[in-house]
C-alpha cells in the first residue's frame, strides 16, 4: 500500500465523470479544486462526480485553493512585448510596464528586482524617475511579456488584505458545496490564518485550514503559523519569486522538518512533474525531487497543472504513485530518531512514540485507531510506523481529515455507546474492507472515555478475532 498521499488537481483535462474516476483509480486521494480558474457551476459537478465515486474506505477529500490578493501590471501596447537583455525601460505610472496599484508602488524602491508572470521577464530598477511614482529600470531576463501578468517584487510582500471579496465569496461557494479543506494563499501572520476560522466559523461543518507557505513572513512566522492549522503546503511557486532561488529547496526542508515534529500533515507542491504536461515520462530531476521530498518526510505531493489541463493526467498519477512507493521502501529510521527527539513531546505523542516502538518489534499487521479529531492516527504517522494505521472515527470530518495524513486509511462507523463496542466496530469495518483478516495480529490505541478529543490512553495489543 502506498502510504504518501496524492493531492491531484481538477481541471478542464478531467472534466466528466469517467475521467474523475480514473483519477480515483489511478492513485489521486485529495482533490484540489483552484479559486484562480473556472466557476462554481464547474466545481460543484465535480465535487458531485467525487463524492459520488468516493470509496467507503479511505474516501477522497476536497481542498478549495483559494485564490489571494492577485497583483498584475497593465495593459501592453498590442497585448504582448518582447525585451532583450540590457535594454532600459520605465515601469510604474504610464511607464513601459504599467504599474497603477498602490500596494506594489509603494514597495519599489532603487535596487528592487520585479520579476514579471513566474518569473520569465526580470527587471532591476535603478532610480526613480517621478513622484508619480516612475522608475528607470534594465531588464536582467529577457523574454516575452503580455498585459495583466502578475507582479513579484523580490523579497517583498504588498499590503493587502488576508482575505479579498472573491476569497470571500469562494469561500462561501466552498461551505454551500460541503468540501473537506481551505487553503489560504499568501498567509503572512497567524492572525491570517485567526481571520479564516472567524469566516469559517460560520459553517456548522468543522473545515481543515491549509496555510501556503509562499512569503517571506510566513517563513519567518512558522511555528506560529503551524499552532493554528490543520496543515501546510510548501508552495514552491511564489516562494520561488518571493525569495532567491537557492532559497526554496532548504525553506522546503525546513518547513516539512518542522511539521514532522509537530504532527501536522505537510504537501510538497508545484511543478513536481511539470514536463508530463506534455510527456508521458518525467524528467530525471523531477522523479529524484518527488522521491527525496518524500525522503525528507512529506505526508503527499501535489499536482498542479499537470491534472488540471496536461496531456497525461492519469499517468502523471499513477507515476507519482510508483516514485512515492519506491521512496517509502526506502525511508529507515532517520525521520523516526528525528522525530522521537521533540523536546515539547505532549502525552498522546509519548503514546504515539511507543506504538512506533511496539510496530518494530513485533510486526503486526496494522495499527488500528478510533479517533474524534484525528490526533492519535496523525501522530502514530508522525513517527512513520511500517505497517498501515487503519481509524475508524464517527466523524465525516476525522475521515476526510486523514486523506492527507500519511499512511493513514479512514473508515467511518456508526457512533456506538461503550468503549469495547467501539473496538468491536472499528475491527469490524477494517474486516468488512478486505483490510484486516480475522487471524491478523493489531496494535489498538485510542482514547477511554471513547468521544472525548485528546484522550489517547490506551494501547492494546491483540488478534482481530478477539476483538470483534
Amino acid at each position: 500500500m502506498r502510504r504518501t498521499k496524492i493531492v491531484a488537481t481538477l481541471g478542464p483535462a478531467v472534466d466528466s465523470r469517467e475521467k474523475i474516476a480514473k483519477l480515483i483509480e489511478a492513485g489521486m486521494n485529495v482533490a484540489r479544486l483552484n479559486c484562480s480558474h473556472g466557476d462554481w457551476e464547474t466545481k460543484k459537478r465535480w465535487i458531485g462526480w467525487i463524492r459520488e465515486l468516493s470509496p467507503k474506505m479511505a474516501p477522497i477529500a476536497i481542498l478549495v485553493d483559494l485564490q489571494g490578493p492577485k497583483f498584475r501590471i497593465g495593459e501592453i501596447t498590442g497585448g504582448v512585448r518582447t525585451y532583450e537583455i540590457d535594454e532600459i525601460i520605465t515601469v510604474g505610472v504610464g511607464g513601459d510596464v504599467a504599474i497603477t496599484q498602490p500596494e506594489v508602488l509603494e514597495c519599489i524602491a532603487p535596487g528592487d528586482t520585479i520579476l514579471i508572470g513566474d518569473g520569465e521577464v526580470g527587471i532591476l530598477v535603478t532610480s526613480q524617475l517621478s513622484a508619480d511614482p516612475l522608475f528607470q529600470a534594465r531588464i536582467i531576463d529577457g523574454g516575452e511579456v503580455k498585459s495583466k501578468k502578475g507582479i513579484t517584487v523580490v523579497g517583498k510582500s504588498f499590503r493587502s488584505q488576508a482575505l479579498t471579496v472573491k476569497d470571500l465569496e469562494d469561500i462561501a461557494e466552498a461551505r454551500e458545496a460541503g468540501v473537506d479543506f481551505v487553503a489560504l494563499s499568501y498567509v503572512r501572520h497567524a492572525e491570517d490564518i485567526r481571520l479564516l476560522k472567524w469566516e469559517l466559523a460560520k459553517s456548522p461543518r468543522q473545515l481543515k485550514i491549509c496555510a501556503k507557505i509562499e512569503t517571506p513572513e510566513a517563513v519567518r512566522e512558522l511555528d506560529e503559523i503551524l499552532e493554528e492549522v490543520d496543515m501546510v503546503m510548501v508552495a514552491r511557486g511564489d516562494l520561488g519569486l518571493q525569495l532567491d532561488i537557492e532559497e526554496v529547496p532548504r525553506i522546503q526542508k525546513r518547513v516539512i522538518e518542522h511539521c514532522g515534529m509537530v504532527g501536522k500533515p505537510v504537501i510538497t507542491a508545484t511543478q513536481m512533474l511539470e514536463s508530463m504536461m506534455t510527456n508521458a515520462r518525467p524528467t530525471r530531476a523531477e522523479a529524484t525531487d518527488v522521491y527525496n521530498a518524500i525522503l525528507d518526510g512529506t505526508d503527499a505531493v501535489m499536482l498542479s497543472g499537470e491534472t488540471a489541463a496536461g496531456d497525461f493526467p492519469f499517468e502523471c498519477v499513477r507515476t507519482m504513485g510508483r516514485l512515492a512507493e519506491k521512496a517509502e521502501s526506502m525511508i529507515g529510521d532517520s525521520i523516526y530518531r528525528r522525530r522521537a527527539t521533540n523536546e515539547t513531546e505532549s502525552h498522546t505523542d509519548s503514546i504515539a512514540r511507543a506504538v512506533a516502538n511496539l510496530v518494530t518489534e513485533l510486526d503486526p499487521a496494522a495499527v488500528v485507531t478510533t479517533s474524534t479529531s484525528g490526533q492519535t492516527p496523525r501522530l502514530v504517522s508522525k513517527f512513520r510506523p511500517q505497517c498501515p494505521i487503519l481509524c475508524a472515527s464517527w466523524f465525516p470530518e476525522t475521515v476526510a481529515y486523514m486523506a492527507i495524513v500519511w499512511g493513514v486509511e479512514a473508515t467511518l462507523i456508526d457512533a456506538v455507546p461503550s468503549d469495547d463496542l467501539v473496538l468491536s466496530a472499528a475491527t469490524r469495518a477494517f474486516v468488512d474492507a478486505n483490510r484486516l483478516s480475522k487471524e491478523d495480529f493489531v496494535i489498538v490505541t485510542a482514547g477511554m472515555p471513547t468521544g472525548k478529543a485528546g484522550s489517547t490512553n490506551l494501547i492494546l495489543t491483540q488478534t482481530v478475532k478477539a476483538l470483534i
